[in-house]
């Protein structure tokens, strides 16, 4: 029995000694979306979302990715009157498209690139380039919008 017990405490001892050994992260596939704020501007700078009068009121918009068979998927994004941006949830890929109706005769294509941040332990990815027809967007670092101008 005494053999039994002084098993039982060494058994204990490497237990509590392999648990204080530096944690690993463990990074599990994350299937978030990445968020993107998005406002559209005319050359002078003028705000083509929100406004008295915009001529494509933020309420309005369709966005949408075509699917492989040509079906549409509706995207979805949320407005934020008060700091005057879309924020659009895009897909966690490291391309990709989808399609802002601002007007039913009026689609602009956009596209985006993201970037892994090497920075955080499992490489969350970030939006490094958004384009509206083939025209890079501009990000603007104190608001955090990416601003595409018409």
């Amino acid at each position: 029995m005494k053999n039994y017990s002084i098993l039982l405490l060494l058994a204990l001892i490497f237990v509590s000694a392999n648990s204080c050994k530096k944690e690993k992260t463990i990074c599990g596939q994350l299937d978030m979306l990445v968020l993107t704020r998005i406002n559209y501007l005319d050359e002078d700078g003028k705000d083509l979302l929100f406004g008295d009068y915009p001529p494509y009121p933020a309420e309005d918009l369709k966005i949408y990715q075509i699917l492989p068979n040509g079906q549409k998927l509706e995207v979805y994004f949320s407005i934020n009157r008060d700091e005057k941006f879309i924020a659009v949830n895009i897909d966690r890929e490291e391309t990709g498209t989808f399609y802002i109706e601002l007007k039913p005769d009026l689609i602009d294509k956009i596209t985006f690139r993201n970037e892994a941040d090497k920075s955080m332990p499992c490489s969350a990815l970030m939006l490094k380039e958004l384009k509206h027809n083939d025209i890079a967007g501009q990000y603007d670092e104190k608001t955090q919008v990416w601003i595409l101008t018409k």
